[in-house]
């Protein structure tokens, strides 16, 4: 009985590291498609207050507080929801899988001039600033995934002429700070 319970426990975890790998593959094609997305209007303000309700409810089961701020209270521009999505909804998931339980993380949007400025903030464990993130495949620690997010977080910024970054915070508090920078259109 021992043997058959430890065969099915291998097949599931090959069957969840397997769907990992095809929702991985997904991505992909949604993120290339969505380059060719028409550009909508969206208000920005509502957009991120909305998704951050949304993300409280992935942080929840880690009793995880995701607080969302800006230095303006309303902006519509003009973007391809879809790659924004992407890299917005992959920085919060890496906060949260890199966050400790009780921890907070902060969705910050500052807007200068014709620029603006998205900051996911996060109490996790910090990174290695040496390694290349964004490679396709670069995985760190044992969390699961398959390396992809933030390579395909990448792609999407480029296709919005932004530029991504993640770097360890500079205060006291260890954990990471991953920033889109991108000018908009009204």
């Amino acid at each position: 009985i021992n043997e058959y319970e430890d065969a099915l426990k291998l097949t599931v975890k090959q069957i969840d590291d397997m769907n990992i790998m095809i929702s991985s593959i997904l991505d992909i094609g949604r993120t290339e498609g969505a380059q060719f997305e028409s550009p909508k209007k969206l208000d920005l303000i509502k957009y991120l207050k909305r998704k951050t309700n949304d993300f409280k409810l992935l942080s929840k089961q880690k009793d995880i507080d995701i607080i969302f701020t800006s230095n303006i209270a309303s902006l519509e521009i003009t973007i391809r929801e879809t790659l924004l999505n992407q890299i917005l909804q992959n920085f919060v998931q890496n906060a949260i899988k890199f966050s400790e339980n009780g921890k907070k993380i902060y969705i910050k949007l500052r807007k200068s001039d014709d620029k603006l400025i998205l900051k996911v903030i996060d109490e996790g464990n910090g990174i290695d600033e040496n390694i290349d993130l964004f490679a396709p495949f670069k995985k760190i620690g044992s969390k699961n995934g398959v390396g992809l997010g933030l390579y395909l977080a990448k792609i999407a910024s480029d296709s919005l002429n932004g530029k991504i970054s993640i770097k360890n915070r500079k205060d006291k508090i260890i954990g990471c700070v991953a920033k889109l920078e991108f000018r908009y259109s009204v």
